[in-house]
């Protein structure tokens, strides 16, 4: 692969960790979450989206009053196909990647759109390009929420459309721990919420062990042993997340979706 612009070769950015812990009085309200140790990580560049939006998504949803059951079949629901949409773009991201990757010259469009890639994924090698723009197995991304989010009940959910319980770094909108200088970001969406986790599994540091499993085909629970970082529980986190997974059968149709070089989506 030929570039005609030397600015693709400027340097990787590098992010230092920060710990934050949440209160107990918000855990009483749903949120699993103990403290996130890694900082998100916020877009230098926004590419232009290429879903059209049809209908309006979904935001500030309250599954507290509904049965456990009734409230689990609800909470899939809704979360569900946010995650296939999110994980939809990221597949065309990947396979424009795939398209160019070996092509000795780039049209004037398609340098312009590579380039934009690597600055959104940080990276200016197209292979770990192409380890970071990839889908994150919709199980497990139903398991994180669902934990974190009290399936569906926590005041972050609902009030900030926060199904994952990560924390606003730089600013911004966010919603407060209460007995905490925590702040939780706010979303305009629950869609907002799903696409901004997946990016931070795709870019964050602590999750480099994730990618590289990821692309060698690791079944969920081997990934979910890579995820270690995302709470203070640890190991005690990611034995959470394999129960509820495996309880809830989450593990059954993720297979496909993040094969390394899988352009296929349920």
């Amino acid at each position: 692969m030929r570039f005609k612009s030397a600015a693709l070769l400027a340097p990787v950015v590098v992010l230092t960790g920060v710990f934050v812990g949440i209160n107990s009085s918000d855990k009483k309200e749903g949120s699993q979450t103990e403290a996130q140790l890694v900082p998100p990580i916020e877009p230098k560049v926004e590419v232009k989206e290429e879903v059209e939006v049809k209908r309006p998504l979904p935001s500030h949803i309250s599954l507290k009053e509904l049965p456990i059951e009734e409230r689990k079949r609800e909470f899939v629901r809704v979360m569900l196909p946010l995650i296939r949409r999110a994980n939809e773009e990221v597949l065309r991201e990947r396979e424009f990647l795939l398209k160019v990757k070996d092509k000795e010259e780039l049209t004037f469009e398609e340098e312009k759109r590579l380039k934009k890639l690597m600055e959104k994924y940080r990276t200016q090698d197209i292979g770990e390009l192409l380890k970071r723009v990839n889908t994150v197995p919709e199980g497990l991304v139903l398991a994180q929420a669902a934990v974190e989010s009290g399936w569906g009940t926590s005041r972050f959910f609902t009030e900030a459309n926060n199904a994952f319980g990560i924390y606003a770094f730089r600013g911004g909108k966010c919603l407060k721990a209460k007995g905490s200088s925590a702040c939780l970001k706010v979303y305009n969406s629950l869609y907002e919420s799903v696409k901004d986790y997946i990016y931070n599994l795709n870019v964050g540091w602590a999750y480099e062990r994730f990618r590289e499993l990821r692309s060698k085909g690791a079944d969920i629970y081997t990934l979910i042993d890579s995820l270690h970082s995302y709470s203070e529980r640890k190991d005690e986190y990611t034995e959470l997340l394999k129960k509820v997974v495996k309880k809830n059968g989450f593990d059954s149709t993720d297979q496909p979706l993040f094969a390394s070089n899988s352009l296929s989506i349920r």
